[in-house]
């Protein structure tokens, strides 16, 4: 993925007394702009599929894999390998090498940690609303849940708790998961993108 990050200012970096190498200025990048993420005309959400690489959905809407850096740019990805969703295989592979049969943690049956789950529907509105919150051992085991209804002068409110302990294999398929959603730049826009981008990289070099 060498292109991406060619674009990156380059700084001295003291390794030592005597010594020093060059290094990346990965902090030298700006954020979307609010209409990039937000307006549908010109970005888009994907959900990235089992097996995609960053070259491969850049090919699937771009036709050039090497535009890859513009997935990642789009979504602040600066590495790869840890901020993009494990394929079905290689995730079993990282909970096997993580969490060894034997081993101190059994990532399917002991818990990672404990949660309360809110639900609140109004019905006025028709909104439904969720709110987790980590809590511990002991306020799980004494927690009640249940749905309870509250009519409010705007109409009727019900509130439902539920709780649950998440495994450690649960807590990381949901992290990686977390990486699945994306935005997908509107391939009109990528010539102004690589205008602004290295225009950017270049002043932030200076």
């Amino acid at each position: 993925m060498s292109k991406y990050f060619n674009y990156f200012p380059q700084t001295l970096y003291q390794l030592t007394q005597n010594s020093a190498d060059i290094a990346l200025k990965l902090t030298a990048r700006f954020n979307f702009e609010k209409t990039f993420k937000e307006n549908t005309a010109v970005s888009y959400e994907y959900d990235i599929q089992d097996g995609d690489t960053p070259e491969i959905v850049a090919h699937k809407y771009y036709g050039d894999m090497y535009q890859y850096w513009i997935v990642l740019f789009a979504n602040q990805i600066l590495d790869p390998q840890w901020e993009w969703p494990l394929s079905y295989d290689a995730f079993n592979a990282y909970i096997s090498d993580k969490y060894p049969v034997g081993g101190p943690i059994d990532a399917y049956s002991d818990v990672h940690h404990y949660e309360e789950i809110i639900t609140q529907y109004d019905a006025a509105t028709q909104v439904t609303t969720t709110q987790t919150i980590v809590i511990d051992k002991p306020t799980y085991d004494s927690l009640m849940t249940g749905t309870t209804s509250y009519n409010l002068p705007t109409g009727t409110v019900t509130v439902t708790t539920d709780k649950r302990g998440v495994s450690y294999y649960t807590y990381e398929e949901e992290l990686n998961e977390s990486n699945r959603s994306i935005n997908i730049l509107n391939s009109s826009y990528v010539t102004q993108l690589e205008k602004q981008f290295k225009s950017l990289m270049n002043n932030n070099g200076k």
